[in-house]
């Protein structure tokens, strides 16, 4: 956080909570949401390695026994779950985005 900034904040007479809402807050929420969008990636695919190789049911469990048995079908189905999952969780955090950080002049919207 730039410093001049809670200078500025603090001269116009905001106090400490007033600091965290107007300043503090919306100059983290911009870092805080792309780290939330890289954390959501992260976690869906430490999530299918996890259930693909250690699971006893899921759809990595699922995958795994179509693979040993040679159903692609079935794989190419899971494939297409985990996709729309993580799409849709992307979704959800760019509505995230889009409501949190309408505000900045130069957010798009995307």
């Amino acid at each position: 956080m730039d410093a001049q900034l809670i200078e500025a904040g603090t001269s116009l007479g905001l106090g400490r909570w007033g600091l965290i809402r107007h300043v503090l807050l919306p100059g983290a929420l911009p870092g805080a949401m792309t780290g939330l969008r890289y954390a959501l990636a992260t976690a869906w695919l430490a999530l299918v390695f996890g259930e693909t190789v250690n699971a006893d049911n899921g759809i990595g469990f699922l995958m795994d026994q179509a693979r040993e048995f040679f159903r692609t079908d079935v794989i190419v189905v899971c494939l297409v779950v985990y996709a729309f999952l993580g799409l849709a969780a992307d979704l959800i955090a760019r509505l995230l985005e889009r409501l949190l950080l309408q505000w900045r002049p130069t957010f798009t919207g995307k």
